[in-house]
């Protein structure tokens, strides 16, 4: 298995980018992403064009995508087999909403639930009241420019923790919301996925069992073994002893190594409580053991950014244990 640079969310000139489709998958090849969903608001116009100038995307995997753009809240619907009404999404009636998409083959995500909201940006904020979460894949927890230095990131890392302690398997996810060209002083996070083969299934079944992780720039290889078995993020572990294999990497991404983003400390987070902490270096290899207790267990690693230490780089969604 390897991991690969997705963008889960992004805009052209068919809703409120600056960018054509055309230029929108040129800057996705030229940063090095390896897999693009375009994700305009309410409308897949830009996916039906690519379809028709399919050379534009060169080696990137492209997948079909839509923000739900509501007076409640936007939601990242991913590689759903038709066109679903988003105008029939109420603020205490979204979970039926929610089915159609998953019953279609879509991938559910909430797009950045702390952004301002009415009056400056009505349905910025996520207010739909969810019955359940466990139909929602991901949450957007770094979203646009400098995720790292927003407030809102903190909330949105609030909101995913708590879910989780209450039981619901949800995962997290960067997002670029990439509208146009940034400045060269803005960093921007990554989501790397985790794939067997690079293709649009297996994006979709790694997006459903949490086989992804975000990031300022660092990669990290991570895997658990237990009773001879491999393990990757979002799969179920047993009650018991086991053996995490993690590894750090450098950036691949040109802008992001400007940043001065330097992985020190991992920390390995058992149902919210810390169990380990070990250094982790970049292209350094560790084998920490571990006990494990029903819930999930899940990593995070800190070090330099811009000048500062000890801060958060690295966020690896839950393997759960049984």
């Amino acid at each position: 298995m390897d991991y690969y640079a997705i963008e889960l969310h992004a805009h052209t000139n068919h809703s409120d980018g600056g960018f054509t489709t055309e230029e929108l998958l040129g800057s996705a090849q030229d940063f090095g992403y390896d897999i693009l969903t375009i994700t305009d608001h309410n409308t897949v116009a830009p996916y039906e064009e690519w379809k028709k100038n399919q050379h534009w995307s060169g080696d990137l995997l492209v997948i079909p995508g839509i923000e739900w753009t509501t007076y409640f809240g936007h939601m990242l619907v991913i590689g759903s087999k038709q066109m679903l009404d988003w105008r029939k999404a109420e603020l205490d009636t979204i979970d039926s909403r929610i089915r159609e998409i998953k019953e279609s083959g879509g991938i559910v995500g909430i797009a950045h639930p702390f952004s301002i909201g009415s009056p400056i940006c009505t349905g910025c904020r996520w207010e739909f009241q969810v019955k359940d979460y466990d139909n929602i894949d991901f949450i957007e927890l770094w979203n646009r420019v400098n995720p790292d230095e927003s407030f809102r990131s903190r909330l949105a890392y609030e909101m995913w923790t708590d879910l989780l302690k209450k039981g619901h398997r949800i995962s997290c996810s960067a997002g670029r919301d990439w509208h146009s060209v940034e400045s060269e002083m803005d960093n921007t996070a990554l989501t790397y996925i985790g794939l067997q083969e690079l293709t649009e299934d297996g994006v979709k079944e790694s997006l459903e069992n949490g086989n992804f992780y975000i990031t300022l720039g660092p990669r990290l290889q991570m895997q658990i073994e237990q009773n001879g078995r491999i393990h990757h993020l979002g799969q179920e572990l047993q009650v018991g002893v086991a053996q995490l294999h993690v590894s750090l990497e450098s950036i691949l991404q040109e802008k992001l190594q400007n940043f001065g983003f330097k992985g020190e400390r991992l920390v390995v987070i058992q149902n919210e409580v810390v169990i380990k902490e070990i250094e982790l270096k970049e292209n350094q290899s560790r084998e920490v053991p571990l006990t494990l207790h029903p819930g999930y267990v899940r990593l995070e690693l800190y070090g330099e950014a811009k000048g500062e230490k000890d801060r958060l780089l690295v966020i690896s969604n839950p393997f759960y244990v049984v």
